[in-house]
């Protein structure tokens, strides 16, 4: 892996089933492009007060993320949005997470950056001030926790399935002591209420007792997303998040939604609904390491990654999609199976694991592989000697 670079982002869509083949047919018109795809649900609760007890409902959702140089983000932004249909009510999301480094395999597929400069065109909707907080945890907390988070002003959480693999997988018959499955919840929140959901959803998951999971947030450079939470009464002609949605695009901000302490002259003061939440500690000097593979190649890329140091790792799969890539079979492109594998630790540690990599993944015989190095902004796990998970540590 001698080939490296700063000026990469992540593009994520997330996108109903009926608009992700038009979007990749768009996106694949580009010579070069290519998108890793796999499944999700959605999360919706329902208002009546009856059946607020009941399982959230899940619609099916579609994920494609693409590594994309800086210079092309804002095209393929507009390109999933207009072709997503990201416009109209409940469709979906698309948002850009930036890369400290990458580096690249000598077979990786990578997006070309000798792209054909844009037009400069204003997307409606598109923020500039979003975060996005993942959460990984057991199926069984998941419901708790994406409630959690539509209660606290988000959207239904996106969630999709993933493994959990660490040191006692290399412990033999002591590895059924380990649940492997676990899922992982996406949340795009306005930095204005990024902390209210993030320390929602850290409390509904008890991410600060043992073996719960952990959560972590990325800076979001460009985003838009139109998701609902809820599913309301017919009788009405627009639900609440609609309806909160128009008033923050008429008012141009969001700080009309802000429910804290507030000054009413004088020496009063009035509260809101949101009594003052406690301070919390900002976790400092994290990285988000996360890398790509072929299936086949992933148990090599994981002994590697926790031989380095790595703590644990996040591992879901996905299926690799490129314009004039992939075997036919019966005039259908068969695509080939890929992972990615992802831990959180200390930028200190960040080097090691990268350069551990860098270094043994052409004597492995890696050549297909990526590696991401990415910032984070704030983690919310179990750390032992500490009882409350406002005590933000790494992963």
């Amino acid at each position: 892996m001698q080939r490296s670079d700063i000026n990469y982002s992540t593009v994520t869509a997330i996108l109903p089933g009926s608009t992700v083949q038009r979007v990749l047919s768009s996106v694949e018109q580009q010579q070069g492009a290519s998108s890793l795809a796999w499944k999700a649900r959605g999360t919706l609760l329902q208002d009546h007060w009856f059946k607020r007890f009941l399982p959230p409902i899940s619609p099916a959702k579609s994920m494609l993320q693409m590594l994309v140089p800086n210079e092309d983000i804002e095209r393929i932004v507009r390109t999933v949005a207009e072709e997503g249909n990201l416009h109209r009510q409940a469709t979906g999301a698309v948002y850009s997470t930036p890369c400290q480094r990458v580096w690249f395999g000598d077979d990786f597929h990578v997006w070309p950056s000798n792209v054909a400069q844009m037009p400069n065109q204003s997307l409606a909707g598109l923020s500039h001030s979003l975060s996005l907080v993942c959460c990984v945890v057991g199926h069984r907390q998941s419901d708790k926790v994406a409630k959690a988070a539509i209660n606290a002003g988000a959207h239904g959480p996106i969630v999709y399935y993933s493994e959990g693999r660490g040191i006692r997988d290399r412990l033999g018959w002591l590895r059924i002591t380990k649940e492997h499955e676990k899922e992982v919840l996406l949340v795009l929140a306005e930095d204005a209420d990024v902390e209210d959901v993030f320390d929602a959803m850290a409390k509904a998951g008890e991410l600060h007792l043992p073996g719960r999971g952990f959560m972590y947030r990325l800076p979001v450079t460009h985003g838009l997303f139109n998701l609902p939470g809820r599913v309301s009464h017919h009788h009405y002609a627009a639900n609440m998040q609609q309806m909160i949605n128009a008033i923050d695009h008429l008012a141009g901000h969001t700080h009309w939604r802000d429910q804290s302490v507030f000054e009413v002259g004088g020496n009063a003061k009035g509260v809101g609904l949101q009594i003052a939440s406690p301070a919390t500690l900002q976790a400092v000097s994290l990285s988000c390491i996360a890398a790509i593979a072929r299936r086949d190649d992933l148990p090599h890329l994981m002994d590697i990654l926790l031989d380095a140091g790595a703590p644990g790792l996040n591992l879901h799969y996905a299926r690799f999609n490129a314009a004039n890539e992939g075997d036919q079979l019966a005039g259908a492109r068969i695509n080939q199976d890929y992972g990615m594998l992802r831990c959180v630790v200390p930028e200190s540690q960040a080097s090691s694991l990268c350069d551990a990599v860098t270094n043994r993944a052409q004597p492995a015989g890696l050549a297909d592989i990526c590696l991401m190095q990415m910032e984070v902004a704030r983690v919310a796990t179990y750390v032992p000697g500490r009882i409350d998970f406002r005590q933000s540590s790494a992963a």
